[in-house]
This record gives C-alpha cells, sequence and structure tokens, in this order.
C-alpha cells in the first residue's frame, strides 16, 4: 500500500477483494519457470493478481490478471446430503413439537376426565331400550374424545400447532441439500397431509364403532337377548369409546406422518428408476442418482480428473510421514503447479497452465489451486480443503450446485472439495466421512465408560478382534439406536434360520436329499459395500444347514504359473465327489455317516459350500484383463459361463452376488474404519498397559488388533476416487455372463437391513428352483454370443449400451409402480383438501 502511494507499483483500480478472510494475508511469488514467475516480484506485484483487473509489469510487459478471490475456508461446513436436521435450533424445534403434541392429548384426556366425573350420573340413567337415548349417549363418548370442557383451549391453540408444523417442514426443506429439495417438499407435504388424513379417518372410524356398538346394544336390549341390570354400564363403556377416540387419533398422526414420508420416496424411487435392495443385474439403471448424483461433478469433467490428481499428490506428500506445506509443494509441482503465494492457517495458492477443452473449443487456461488445512486431523493426518478454478471465474461456491447441470460434460469454472489419503471428496461425501468417524469416537469413548456398570454384564477387559469391537461399541449407543439394532438383529436371525431349516427339509425330503450337493457363494462388487457382513449372513445359514463352509480370497493377481493355466483353474468350486468311505466308516464304525446325519440330515455324503471373496471379475476391474481385446475377453466370458453350466451337472448351487452401494455409503463406511483403526491404536496401548506375568496370549489379541488396522488400506481410497469406473466394468462383467437360468443378483446395501433381509429370500429362492433349471450348452453359447459385443470404454459413454439391454418388462413394472403410487398421492390430496376447512388459521375446529 506505501508504494501505491508513492507511486512505485502498479495502481490498482478497484479495492482488494478480501472475501473469506478476515484479515488480509501477505502474498508473494515464487520463483518458477513460467515468464510471469520467473524473478521474485514486489509485494504489490503479488498483491495485483487479487485485485479486480490487476496489473503486473514483469520484465517490462504489463499483464492484466483478472480477480481471484481468496478462498480459504469453506463458504458452508460440509453436511450429509440426506441430513434431515442440520441445525441444533431445528432439531430443538421439533422435540419441542412432539413435546406439545403429547401434551396436547394429556390435556384432552384431563378434559375427558373432567367431563366423566361430571356426567357420570347422568350417562348411568340413559335408558338403552330408547334410540334417542343412544343418541344421547354417542354425543357423550363424542364430546369426552374431543377434551369436554377444554375443548374449547385446544381449538385455540391448533392454528399454532399447525404453525409450528409447517415451520418445521419449510426450515427442513430450505436445509436440505439443492439436489433434493423437490423431493423433500413433497415428502414434508405428504407427510403433513398424511397426518391430517390419518387422524381424520381414524376419528371417523370411532365414532362407527361407536354407533354401530350403541345401535347394536340397543337392538339386543330391545329384543329382550340381553338383559340391562348385566349387561347395561352406560358410563364406563362411552368413558371407554372417548378415550379411544382421544388417543386413536394421537397415534393415527404418527402412522399418517409415516405412510405420508413412504409414499413420497416409493414414488421418487420408481419415476427415478432407483436402484431397489436386491434386483437382477438387467434392472440397475446406471443413469440413476444412486451413482450419478444430481449435484455431483460428471467424473469426466476436465477439473474433477485434475481434483484426483491433486488428491493423489497430497496423499503421497501425507503417505512420507512428512505432512508440511514444503513437502505439498514438491509434490504438486510434479503435477504442474508452482506455488504463487501463501497466506495465514496453511493457505497456499497454486498456479498452473493447461490446455482444456470448454464450450467445444480448445483453448489454453490457466488453473488455480487454492490448499488449505481443515482439521482437526483424522489419524494424525490434515484433510485439506481444495478449490479448483478456471482463472477468471467469480467465487461461485455459494451456489455451485446450480451450475452443475449446464456444465454436464465440461463441468463448472469452480470445483471445491476436501483431499484425504490421496481421495478426492465432495463436501457431501466428506461430511460422510466425518461424521460418521466422530460418531464411532464417541460410541467407543461412551462404551469405555459404561464398562463401570456391573449391572450391564460388560467385560472388564479391552476388545481384540474385529467381533469383540462390534460387540463392544453396542454398548456406547444410544438406547434408541440398540433398540433398533437389536430387533433388526433378531429378525435377520429368524430369517437365517428359516433359510437353514428350508435346506435341512430338502436334505431330508422323502424321496431321497434333493438339496444342492455344493454351493458357490461368490461376492463381488465395490469396496467398502459390505459384502463380507452382508453375504455372511448366507455363509451363516449354510453352516446352521450342516454345510462344510471354506473360503477363498482373490483379492491378489494370478501367480505366473496360474498364468500358464486355464483362466478358471484358479478358482476352486467345493469337492462333491467327496464320499463317507467304507475304510472310515469301518475305522470309525457308524460314527462318521452319524456325524453327517446329525449334521445335515443326509446319509453317506456330505454337502460343501465355497465362499469366494472376489474372483474371476476382479480381473476385469483390477487385473490384466481390464486392458484386454475385446476377443480375449470374449473368450474369458464363455470360459465363465462354461464354468457356470459345470457347476449345474455337479449339483452346484453358484449364487452370483454382485454388490453395490452410492458414494455416501462408501464414505461412511470409510469413517467408520478409520475410526476403528483409531481404537486399534488405543487398544495396543491398553493392553500394553495391561501386560501382567501372562503373556502367551498377547501375540493372538495383537494380532486381532492387526485385522482391524488393516481392515482399511490406500487401495480403498483409490477405488473410491474409480468409483464409476469400477462399478461400470463390474456391471458390465455381469452383463456378459448373465443367464436367465443363473442370473446374477445385485445387492444394493445402502440400506442394509433391507438388503440383508432381501438377500436371504432370494437365497431361498434360488434353493427352491435349483432342481427345476433347464440348461444346456446350447443355451450357454447362445447367450454368449449374444453378449460378444458388449464391451465397456474407459469412458462412462460406453456403458450406455448396457443400460439399453434392460428388460421391458422391467420398465413396465416401474411405470406401473409409479403411476400407482401417484394415484394414492392424489387421493390422499383430494382427501385432505375435501375435508379441510381453510379457516382454520381464524378458527379452530374439533
Amino acid at each position: 500500500a506505501s508504494e501505491v502511494a508513492q507511486g512505485s507499483g502498479p495502481v490498482l483500480t478497484r479495492q482488494l477483494s478480501t472475501r473469506g478472510s478476515k484479515a488480509f494475508p501477505y502474498f508473494a511469488f515464487s520463483p518458477g519457470d513460467d515468464a510471469l514467475t520467473k524473478s521474485m516480484v514486489s509485494p504489490i506485484e503479488a498483491l495485483a493478481p487479487l485485485a479486480p483487473m490487476g496489473v503486473i509489469t514483469v520484465q517490462g510487459q504489463k499483464y492484466r490478471k483478472p480477480v481471484a478471490t481468496v478462498k480459504s475456508i469453506p463458504p458452508f461446513a460440509p453436511y450429509r446430503r440426506k441430513a434431515r436436521h442440520r441445525s441444533f435450533y431445528l432439531w430443538y424445534i421439533n422435540e419441542f413439537r412432539h413435546w406439545w403434541k403429547s401434551s396436547r392429548l394429556l390435556v384432552r384426556l384431563g378434559g375427558l376426565e373432567t367431563l366423566a366425573r361430571e356426567q357420570w350420573h347422568e350417562m348411568e340413567l340413559l335408558e338403552p331400550k330408547k334410540r334417542k337415548a343412544m343418541k344421547h349417549a354417542f354425543k357423550y363418548a363424542k364430546r369426552m374424545g374431543q377434551g369436554g370442557p377444554m375443548r374449547g383451549f385446544l381449538n385455540g391453540v391448533q392454528p399454532f400447532t399447525r404453525g409450528v408444523r409447517l415451520l418445521v417442514a419449510a426450515w427442513r426443506w430450505f436445509e436440505s441439500a439443492p439436489c433434493r429439495r423437490l423431493e423433500v417438499g413433497v415428502e414434508e407435504s405428504l407427510a403433513f397431509m398424511g397426518n391430517r388424513v390419518s387422524r381424520m379417518l381414524s376419528r371417523a372410524l370411532v365414532d362407527a364403532v361407536a354407533g354401530l356398538a350403541l345401535s347394536t346394544l340397543s337392538g339386543l336390549f330391545r329384543a329382550h337377548i340381553l338383559s340391562k341390570d348385566d349387561f347395561w354400564h352406560p358410563a364406563s363403556m362411552l368413558t371407554f369409546f372417548g378415550i379411544l377416540r382421544a388417543v386413536a387419533s394421537f397415534a393415527a398422526s404418527f402412522i399418517g406422518s409415516r405412510f405420508g414420508r413412504f409414499l413420497s420416496r416409493s414414488f421418487f424411487l420408481n419415476a427415478y428408476h432407483r436402484w431397489t435392495p436386491v434386483q437382477r443385474v438387467q434392472d440397475v439403471n446406471l443413469r440413476s442418482d444412486d451413482c450419478c448424483e444430481r449435484d455431483e461433478i460428471d467424473e469426466n469433467a476436465y477439473l474433477a480428473r485434475l481434483a484426483k490428481k491433486v488428491a493423489k499428490a497430497l496423499g503421497k506428500s501425507q503417505s512420507l510421514g512428512v505432512d508440511s506445506m514444503g513437502k505439498q509443494e514438491g509434490a504438486l509441482k510434479d503435477e504442474g503447479f508452482h506455488l504463487v503465494g501463501s497466506g495465514s492457517g496453511g493457505y497456499a495458492l497454486y498456479e498452473c497452465h493447461r490446455t482444456i477443452q470448454q464450450d467445444n473449443e480448445v483453448a489454453a487456461q490457466t488453473i488455480l489451486l487454492h490448499v488449505t488445512p481443515y482439521g482437526p486431523s483424522i489419524l494424525n493426518v490434515m484433510p485439506r480443503y481444495t478449490v479448483l478454478e478456471v482463472e477468471g471465474s467469480q467465487d461461485r461456491r455459494h451456489v455451485w450446485s446450480k451450475t452443475l447441470d449446464s456444465w454436464r460434460f465440461e463441468g463448472p469454472s469452480v470445483l471445491e472439495g476436501y483431499c484425504y489419503e490421496g481421495a478426492f471428496f465432495s463436501p457431501h461425501h466428506f461430511a460422510e466421512l466425518k461424521e460418521t468417524y466422530d460418531k464411532q469416537l464417541l460410541a467407543y469413548d461412551k462404551a469405555c465408560r459404561n464398562m463401570a456398570e456391573a449391572r450391564k454384564g460388560n467385560k472388564t477387559g479391552p476388545p481384540t478382534d474385529q467381533p469383540a469391537l462390534k460387540s463392544f461399541l453396542q454398548a456406547g449407543k444410544m438406547p434408541k439406536k440398540l433398540k433398533k439394532n437389536d430387533r433388526e438383529f433378531k429378525e435377520l436371525q429368524r430369517r437365517v434360520s428359516n433359510v437353514a431349516q428350508r435346506l435341512k427339509a430338502l436334505m431330508q425330503n422323502k424321496g431321497g436329499c434333493i438339496c444342492p450337493r455344493g454351493v458357490i457363494l461368490y461376492f463381488e462388487g465395490l469396496d467398502c459395500s459390505g459384502k463380507s457382513s452382508t453375504g455372511g449372513l448366507v455363509q451363516q445359514a449354510l453352516e446352521q444347514a450342516g454345510f462344510e463352509v471354506e473360503m477363498r480370497q482373490h483379492n491378489r493377481p494370478p501367480t505366473k504359473e496360474q498364468k500358464s493355466q486355464p483362466w478358471m483353474d484358479r478358482f476352486e468350486p467345493p469337492d462333491v465327489s467327496e464320499e463317507i468311505s467304507d475304510i472310515e466308516r469301518a475305522e470309525r464304525g457308524e460314527q462318521a455317516a452319524l456325524e453327517v446325519k446329525q449334521a445335515s440330515g443326509c446319509v453317506g455324503h456330505r454337502h460343501k459350500a465355497m465362499v469366494w471373496d472376489r474372483g474371476p471379475a476382479g480381473d476385469f476391474v483390477y487385473g490384466d484383463l481390464s486392458a484386454a481385446s475385446a476377443k480375449e475377453k470374449n473368450s474369458r466370458y464363455r470360459e465363465f459361463l462354461e464354468f457356470d453350466a459345470e457347476c449345474k451337472r455337479k449339483n452346484i448351487l453358484f449364487c452370483k452376488l454382485m454388490f453395490v452401494t452410492n458414494r455416501d455409503s462408501i464414505a461412511s463406511t470409510l469413517g467408520k474404519r478409520l475410526a476403528q483403526r483409531k481404537m486399534a491404536q488405543d487398544l495396543r496401548t491398553w493392553l500394553s498397559a495391561c501386560r501382567g506375568a501372562d503373556v502367551s496370549n498377547e501375540e493372538h489379541m495383537l494380532a486381532g488388533l492387526d485385522q482391524i488396522t488393516l481392515h482399511i488400506d490406500p487401495t480403498d481410497f483409490i477405488a473410491f476416487n474409480l468409483y464409476q469406473k469400477n462399478l461400470y466394468k463390474f456391471i458390465n462383467f455381469a452383463l456378459n455372463t448373465d443367464t436367465a437360468a443363473n442370473p446374477w443378483i445385485v445387492v444394493n446395501t445402502t440400506d442394509r437391513y433391507n438388503a440383508r433381509d432381501q438377500l436371504l429370500g432370494v437365497f431361498q429362492t434360488q434353493v427352491n428352483s435349483f432342481n427345476t433349471r433347464k440348461r444346456t450348452s446350447d443355451d450357454i453359447i447362445r447367450w454368449s454370443h449374444s453378449r460378444a459385443g458388449l464391451e465397456e470404454t474407459a469412458e462412462p459413454q460406453g456403458v450406455e449400451i448396457s443400460v439399453m439391454l434392460q428388460k421391458e418388462l422391467g420398465g413396465r413394472r416401474l411405470r406401473l409402480r409409479t403411476i400407482l403410487a401417484l394415484i394414492v398421492t392424489l387421493v390422499l390430496v383430494w382427501y385432505y383438501v375435501e375435508n379441510t376447512p381453510f379457516d382454520w388459521i381464524f378458527g379452530g375446529e374439533d
């Protein structure tokens, strides 16, 4: 500023922009290779790029540079895309609303009790044989249900009650993610209407039941079938109907709200063709917002690809163990970024020159990169808040989601996100990771504090493996969440037991065992999609049914020896040819046959199962086959289909499960695993402090903690960056190897409980229909030829061919469900409008 006053520096035509920082940081250019940074410049020249139409003189040449506002902090804190209550005040008002709703019920019941006491003698004098007396009795019951003398107060506070409900609904809509505002608005509207309609229907139903009961009793008394002295207690009966009328509307309001939300979600689920918990691969929509979120930048956009390179470079610098600005600068320099300024709080501004395509024109552009540490650290690694922008762009971060549709292919000119462990997270994805991480650590801390409560029966020692840690964390969850988890766990265990009993019934069939002699559970799909936990329930059912279960993990590339053999030979099926030999029976008497019979109900043979954790599809996604020619891939598809047919001939059920989920769920799983690694570090210190004279079991304990630590590795973050690319490759492999006789089952684990529940049902259906399947080699060859032209490309556009192969039947079912949901919605709206007096703002009713 002093140089400007003295006239020694270039004149700034406008005031400096200080958006994003209260105190303007000091900038200084660093030496570089481009013309603008060949030599150190004065402070005022360093500030010039940050001023609108700033002018820089370098080696006698004047350069005009557009504005580049300081972007050192996010314009808003990251929040989950589907968060209902972002603000504490909104949550508090919603809790007040529920308290107020319950209080109104208590006031209504208090008025009912007062009226019953006052009118008890008059109600006892009602004559059951007189129709007019029955009408008076019905009015007594209705008045008590309305609150008696408190009815006026309840009607007076009705506008306030509905106003609070509308305030909560409007606030939820305002705080929702921009891409979900239509859904949230419709959902809140239908929830409000469902609440009101359910209250109306419940009151009408109770009135109808009360009127029917009173008229029936009156008829029975007039016909002298019932005696008045023995069966007529009008005051008690009318008080019961009054209480029922008051409580029924209160309980029905919750059911109506849930029904409205269910109706809204069902409509959008079918209208947008979103993923269901379990479906055939032919019905998977690869343009659904489950994998192509409407407020996320397209992965083909230039800045999106560049952001992943930046995240990889930052992750590389952090993996060296030195998380400093110097290492950061060196890693980004390899990607073409040069430091042009820095500021307080670790803020740094980088610049690179790239040739990009924008508006269908190729032009040279300058890309600016803003990097700021965003604490607190996660496992001693500091996340980075980054903003990439094409120089000359304005600060659009407040409305960045609204610009994405118009920049679908080239991408927006401003992109913000967070970098951690080599992965680039959007604000929504980072919020999922961070909130899950914090919740897990909070549950761990609470579980540790609850260990002192002997009444809960908690163990005094620390957990030493993954299952023990999960059980330990249950003690730290909120009671409501814990109750829900227990209910879902018992329900799933009941389903597992049903599947196991069905398998045993097939083994003990009167005509002989008709259960598959072998089962292959092939778990394939995206990383962090819940393959082991969800598919493990099917494995548990097989074990309960008496199957001998083994597991094979194919997550490593094939060896040289395996490459020299046929491709499918390294994927081992269960050996179903093994019988209980005569020698074994002679050596052990009949004990061997008895053990098998007790386990499975079969005599003379065993049932075996093999679990594949990843398999042939992994070679097409992570292995050498990802870059193979179309001819070689078609050959591998044929081998897989022939293996499928061979399994059928050997009486082996080949269950092919493809696990998918959205990026929000994957980010949440990453946060959970990071928290568990943090817990494992603390547990090591804990076990070291517990070390005593007996250290025989210490090695085993530390091995269990190592498994927790290795449950997450850098490849999980790499896979997050390649989400869509890997998803398309997996789905293409499934489409090329799918058959009508033995289809691929796609399991969407976004909702884990529904996915597990429906998966068990689908597996039971496959077992029941296994022996009725008819398949020949000609079917396999014909199907293979029909898939021969289907190949994925490096770009997502190549998968659109796969989307076109969806079944027309599935499309018709989808449209019918959408129309049905729309019809029910219109009926709900019509009934609400038809039966609602809209002058309730100025006066109450009922």
